[in-house]
């Protein structure tokens, strides 16, 4: 298999699950290292591939085409987690992924899936009882989520009510 093959492969493996998957396990599957998988993923991206890095491995961006999406970089304590979630699912958003920059480790970040109240409780539920600190205790509260929403209008809703809160960092 050659590595266009193998990218192919790559793609039609992310394309079919609805988790991510490790470098690793990828490497497994085509016999190849994990270093190949990682250069091969990056190829991809600058193809255009929607293909989101996580903490657990790679998943692709299955966003609705006619969705919107964008990145919003906000800042606030860990006190104000569930009513910035809430904000954005009650605007009709759905919180994609979170991530923060770190000045040493460089862009950290996490799938959420966040498309409900229901969800913001889960997730919370799940950072309490496991005792992990969220990603943006590591930067002060500055952090950045991808979020998706039916048209243009309810993105500017969302950023428009976060900044009224506070939250918002006008990039």
């Amino acid at each position: 298999m050659n590595s266009a093959e193998r990218r192919l492969g790559i793609c039609r493996i992310l394309a079919e699950r609805d988790t991510a998957i490790s470098a690793a396990l990828l490497a497994e599957r085509f016999g190849v290292t994990r270093q190949i998988i990682v250069k091969d993923i990056a190829l991809l991206k600058a193809e255009k591939n929607d293909i989101i890095s996580t903490a657990r491995g790679y998943i692709l961006n299955k966003a609705d085409s006619e969705s919107v999406s964008k990145i919003i970089q906000v800042c606030h304590d860990v006190h104000c987690i569930e009513d910035e979630l809430n904000t954005i699912v009650d605007l009709g958003g759905r919180v994609l992924t979170t991530a923060v920059e770190h000045p040493v480790y460089g862009i950290l970040g996490e799938t959420l899936n966040i498309k409900s109240r229901r969800d913001v409780k889960k997730f919370l539920e799940n950072i309490s009882k496991t005792g992990c600190e969220p990603l943006l205790r590591l930067t002060n509260g500055r952090h950045m989520h991808l979020v998706e929403a039916d048209d243009a209008e309810s993105i500017e809703e969302i950023c428009a009510e976060l900044a009224v809160k506070g939250y918002l960092i006008l990039s």
